[in-house]
């Protein structure tokens, strides 16, 4: 990648700060995918497109666990014995608009937006070490407001 479209794609603010400087993703697949459906090539876009297919891993998780669940009769107790939460906690999560994401002083954070606060310790017990590794992986920061 040339310095021109590096400094385009991924240097944010007026001290150009590299909100990608620790994520290790593949940017090559991401910007090709992103290319593929036309959107434009912008920090904001790539930090929004690793998002999604965190927030897309979070939704298939939750959903292996509502199928495998969804018709045993003890399942209740089931996913708090397994998991830490009711089934109806469990179902109760929504990633893909419960949690919201900014750039802020050149770091890319994530967070609960304010509808879902409440969930905060739900989010914690089930999706800890997959937070956790996201967090490793892209360098990115989950925060609580």
């Amino acid at each position: 990648m040339n310095e021109g479209l590096y400094n385009a794609v991924f240097c944010y603010g007026e001290n150009q700060v590299d909100p990608f400087e620790h994520c290790a993703v593949d940017f090559d697949r991401i910007i090709s995918d992103m290319r593929l459906v036309g959107y434009e090539i912008t920090a904001l876009n790539v930090a929004h497109q690793i998002m999604l297919e965190q927030l897309d891993a979070l939704l298939k998780t939750k959903n292996r666990i509502i199928e495998l669940t969804m018709d045993m009769e003890n399942r209740d107790a089931y996913c708090r014995e397994k998991y830490g939460l009711s089934f109806k906690d469990i179902d109760a999560l929504d990633p893909q608009h419960d949690i919201e994401w900014d750039i802020k002083s050149g770091k890319v954070i994530f967070f609960l937006g304010h509808e879902a606060q409440h969930k905060q310790d739900a989010y914690i017990t089930l999706f800890k070490k997959s937070m956790e590794a996201f967090t490793a992986k892209t360098g990115f920061t989950y925060t609580t407001l």
